[in-house]
């Protein structure tokens, strides 16, 4: 057994699969499926049952991931102590972040690589839904995602807000309200509207409501991914309601308007578990509450 295959192994079970799990560690599900397969071959043990397109732990399998998860935390926090040993501040920090322009969040970044260059700062766009659990597994140090993304009970984890935003609309820059600041609700209801279907939060529902209430599902048409969306609106094929956060990253081509008549306020949010022993953690937490 070995620290590369023992990460994999608890990927695959944390995201439900193989493809998914090699999805988020950036490699090829092959790949993904011979560390597991080693994994098992070097301990003689069934580790994961493959049922359909997801695994179940067999009582093997979830001894490991249990006591694996608590093995990599030490060893990455002994790792931690190790580099800084003789006084030099190295080592890395992983954050797992919804797809978003920030400008606070940008700026806390450049300072934290300016003032500590041999830590290694790595950011990891993940979907809005994945972020939080991420954090929580201990696969992120870090995470930035939306206030109405994270669970009700954060009593574990520090939350700093590093700016407020709200929902806008985009349209295409060649429509009719493109050349205004705001449009209300009811105009907005004229047009076909572009969602990002069942991948939505509650949060992202109740604001779409209003503009989907008794609206024939032939107006609705539901794309993939957030790229697909604003292409989708780009080339003129509808509108739709999204973060500006996101907009402000994926929106080239679009027009951005406010929200006339709504509250669609939220944070954007960056938090981190209580007592984690990343020490880098506390670093960059000084460039977000300055």
């Amino acid at each position: 057994m070995n620290y590369e295959q023992l990460e994999v192994f608890i990927s695959v079970v944390e995201s439900g699969g193989f493809t998914r799990a090699a999805e988020l560690m950036n490699t090829s599900h092959s790949t993904t499926s011979r560390n597991v397969a080693a994994l098992e071959e070097s301990l003689g043990i069934c580790l994961l049952k493959r049922e359909g397109r997801g695994v179940r732990m067999t009582p093997a399998g979830e001894l490991l991931y249990s006591e694996g998860k608590e093995l990599i935390s030490q060893t990455r926090e002994l790792e931690d102590k190790i580099r800084q040993a003789d006084g030099t501040l190295t080592g890395s920090l992983s954050i797992a972040s919804v797809n978003l322009r920030s400008d606070a969040l940008a700026d806390a970044c450049r300072r934290f690589c300016a003032e500590y260059p041999d830590i290694v700062l790595g950011i990891h766009p993940r979907d809005l839904s994945e972020v939080f659990a991420q954090v929580e597994s201990g696969r992120a140090d870090i995470g930035v995602s939306f206030s109405y993304a994270l669970p009700g009970d954060m009593e574990n984890f520090e939350v700093r807000t590093i700016e407020k935003s709200s929902f806008c609309a985009v349209v295409p820059e060649s429509h009719p309200l493109a050349g205004r600041k705001s449009a209300k609700i009811a105009e907005l209801r004229e047009y076909c509207y572009i969602s990002v279907g069942d991948r939505r939060s509650r949060f992202t529902r109740a604001v779409e409501d209003a503009v989907l209430r008794e609206r024939p599902a032939g107006e609705i048409l539901m794309a993939p991914t957030l790229e697909s969306l604003f292409l989708q609106v780009r080339c003129g094929n509808g509108i739709s309601l999204v973060p500006r956060p996101m907009a402000r990253l994926f929106g080239t081509g679009c027009a951005i308007l406010d929200i006339e008549g709504e509250n669609t306020d939220f944070g954007v949010d960056v938090f981190w578990t209580r007592g984690g022993n990343n020490s880098a953690i506390e670093m960059f937490r000084g460039f977000i509450e300055e």
